[in-house]
């Protein structure tokens, strides 16, 4: 082979070559590139809203007339708005009305905050008061129950375990004062407990004294409609 042919034969492969290098990178697209949307802020928190010395006792009064106006119940949405408008009105100098949702909010964590103070035996909320007196404003007083007489037994064991409590009393109160205190204030507490103690035993002697003439004028009564209905009974046995 001569050397012309040869180079001929080079050169033809280099162009085959060159082809084939062309038509493989004409096979990739170029993607122009694409910016990131930005992350979305909808889901972002917003801060809490900033509530006053002066918004704070206007809010708990203002929930708790309306809490009690109706019968110390849930409130619903409309009451809640009613409680953000009355709140408006008392802090007129706020700079931003608090809506009926952050007042909802706000009366959650206000009692929340309450229940646990009440179990505290050093009270450092400054509002725990606050809250004590208008959650117990409109409360009503609890009812006492009529007294029944009962059995001669209960009325003595009654009387003992009242004797017995003044008593436990009085030697608390001696032993915290460690024999220095006032002797004649002790003496008047112990006479003062000894008088209330003789005024129950009397009232309950008082008690068992009108029930047994209950028993006794439920007796006569009976015996005086078993005599009525005996002497129906002759007159009826005469005439037949």
């Amino acid at each position: 082979m001569d050397p012309s042919s040869r180079t001929s034969s080079l050169d033809s492969a280099s162009a085959s070559a060159g082809n084939r290098s062309a038509g493989n990178q004409s096979a990739f697209l170029v993607l122009p590139s694409t910016p990131l949307p930005p992350p979305s802020t909808s889901s972002r928190r917003l801060p809490p809203p900033c509530w006053t010395n002066e918004e704070i006792p206007a809010l708990i009064d203002a929930y708790c007339d309306k809490w009690n106006s109706l019968g110390r119940g849930n409130l619903r949405s409309h009451q809640w708005a009613e409680i953000a408008g009355d709140l408006a009105r008392r802090c007129p100098s706020s700079s931003a009305p608090k809506t009926s949702t952050q007042c909802r909010n706000k009366v959650e964590k206000l009692r929340k905050r309450y229940r646990s103070e009440k179990h505290r035996s050093i009270l450092s909320w400054p509002y725990f008061q606050k809250m004590d007196d208008a959650m117990n404003r409109g409360a009503a007083p609890a009812k006492s129950a009529d007294p029944r007489p009962s059995s001669g037994g209960e009325m003595r064991r009654g009387i003992e375990e009242m004797r017995r409590r003044v008593e436990e009393k009085r030697k608390r109160r001696d032993a915290e004062r460690n024999g220095g205190g006032d002797e004649g204030l002790t003496e008047a507490v112990g006479m003062l407990g000894d008088m209330l103690l003789s005024m129950e035993g009397k009232k309950l002697e008082m008690a068992m004294e009108l029930q047994k003439l209950r028993m006794e004028i439920e007796l006569k009564r009976t015996e005086m409609i078993l005599h009525c209905h005996r002497r129906i009974f002759d007159a009826m046995s005469s005439y037949s």
